[in-house]
């Protein structure tokens, strides 16, 4: 990516796609001090995000050669952040496959589209839609403050804890559930030690299976 950038301690992500998913992610990134590199077919879209990211740059995203000439094959990280063509998309995602970068990320838009992405050999295929609504749905059916969901089946959840746990050590938890941190109502989040008791006030991150993690949230 010397074309592009200097080298910095934090390896330069290349993004390819600048809808909406795209440039929400390159912007973000920018702010955090990583150097972007945006991608995208359509001039008036490379025009609109060259002040917001390190670089952007007008070209086929489907054309390996293109590519090649801009040093994608060099970057570390790639996005493919194109998901309402599926064809692109998934053209794009073979041509970088093939370019042999190491942490290639896509955007799909269904079930079918995230199905074949994987099936190229995309490391990390991403549902934003899906990913989000399940999140919100889980913030506004439960008691929880914030969810992440790492596996089809496993999560971990910032609460204040249920009732039943006040005045309990951290390792009286249900079966199933683990409490990583805890923030006291002046403190910061931290790792409990042994035989912590946990007070009413406390903030507590909790991980496990999400039916677990349900079942305690809401008792």
């Amino acid at each position: 990516m010397a074309k592009f950038f200097s080298r910095p301690a934090n390896p330069p992500v290349v993004i390819i796609g600048l809808g909406r998913f795209g440039m929400a992610l390159g912007e973000e990134l920018v702010q955090s001090g990583v150097e972007v590199l945006g991608i995208d077919v359509d001039e008036a879209v490379v025009t609109k995000a060259a002040p917001l990211l390190t670089h952007a740059v007008i070209a086929e995203t489907t054309d390996q050669d293109a590519l090649r000439q801009l040093g994608v094959q060099d970057a570390h990280r790639v996005v493919i952040g194109i998901g309402s063509d599926m064809g692109a998309s998934l053209l794009t995602a073979s041509a970088v496959m093939d370019l042999g970068v190491p942490n290639v990320w896509a955007k799909a838009d269904n079930q079918q589209h995230a199905k074949i992405l994987t099936q190229i050999g995309v490391h990390h295929v991403v549902r934003p839609e899906r990913d989000t609504g399940r999140r919100v749905a889980h913030l506004i059916a439960g008691h929880v403050q914030e969810y992440i969901e790492f596996d089809r089946d496993f999560a971990m959840a910032k609460l204040a804890p249920p009732l039943h746990m006040h005045g309990r050590k951290v390792e009286e938890t249900p079966q199933g559930i683990a409490i990583v941190a805890v923030r006291s109502a002046d403190g910061h989040f931290s790792t409990p030690p042994a035989g912590y008791v946990i007070r009413s006030g406390d903030l507590v991150i909790a991980a496990g299976r999400i039916k677990d993690l349900d079942k305690f949230a809401d008792s």
